[in-house]
């Protein structure tokens, strides 16, 4: 597999969102992602978001400025992009997880820096496909 370019970011809610909303993105994001060949997941926390998305980098770094000026949130915080061997969501156009257990730990990514790379590294560790239970949905 060639070389994908993965990005990583938080950001936070500017609105409640209810499952029938988050369903709306996921199916719209399902479609553009197969469309692009970009792979990822996507996590609610219930007031924060926090999404990995990967492929060419043209097209996740356009895709990741496009998000980053979505009204639905604000406070986007980049934690991490970079090239990648392969991709950790090769299955998934955009696997979902909502967990309230991680609103702390997003708002940790949010609000203090130095607390980032631990946090950020547990975070993403929770969103990776588990390879017995498939994707989350």
């Amino acid at each position: 597999m060639s070389a994908v370019f993965q990005v990583f970011y938080v950001s936070r809610a500017t609105a409640a969102f209810d499952n029938a909303q988050i369903q709306s993105i996921l199916q719209a994001s399902r479609r553009q992602n197969a469309r692009l060949d970009v792979t990822g997941c996507l996590l609610f926390s219930g007031h924060c978001f926090a999404q990995v998305l990967e492929g060419r980098q043209a097209v996740v770094s356009a895709l990741a400025r496009k998000i980053a000026a979505d009204p639905r949130h604000v406070g986007v915080r980049v934690l991490s992009e970079g090239q990648r061997d392969d991709r950790d969501y090769a299955d998934w156009a955009m696997g979902y997880l909502y967990d309230l257990n991680l609103e702390d730990d997003l708002e940790t990514l949010l609000m203090i820096p130095d607390r980032s790379p631990a946090v950020t590294a547990d975070v993403m560790e929770r969103m990776r496909p588990d390879p017995v239970m498939g994707a989350l949905r």
